[in-house]
């Protein structure tokens, strides 16, 4: 099975992928009325590191025995030999915690943020891959293929 959400960075500054930077995935529960979406839950289920090529590409799921069933609702089972994988990415509200204060220390520059957060919506079953074009006091994003 594929991995249903991959990320990536871009250091635009440098014009390279950036690579080390530990990324974490979470899984949000929202209450919305008309004007706002309140974050009611916020769970940590996965975390990371960019490669070489600033590629997030695998991600490394709570091996907590009780998180199993919060796991399999967001559609990470485990194999026969005991290992944890994406079966599915389920509909749903997932935040991506990029933690950019350490990239720019250990390059021994400035920032302005120590961390981006991108919060987006699962509605189909599609790859979901999430890019962000970083520098030292600006980012962006989009939905990437």
């Amino acid at each position: 099975m594929s991995v249903p959400l991959t990320c990536h960075i871009l250091d635009t500054v440098s014009g390279k992928p950036a690579e080390s930077v530990v990324c974490t995935l979470s899984h949000l529960t929202l209450n919305s009325d008309n004007d706002t979406a309140i974050i009611e839950s916020e769970s940590q289920f996965a975390i990371a590191k960019t490669n070489a090529d600033g590629r997030v590409t695998q991600w490394i799921f709570k091996p907590d025995p009780s998180e199993r069933s919060h796991l399999k609702e967001l559609g990470v089972v485990e194999t026969s030999t005991g290992k944890l994988e994406w079966q599915s990415l389920k509909p749903g509200t997932y935040k991506i915690r990029f933690h950019t204060g350490n990239y720019f220390k250990q390059k021994k520059e400035p920032s302005f943020f120590p961390f981006v957060d991108i919060v987006f919506e699962v509605s189909d079953t599609r790859h979901y891959h999430i890019p962000l074009l970083l520098s030292n006091y600006g980012y962006s994003t989009y939905r990437g293929s």
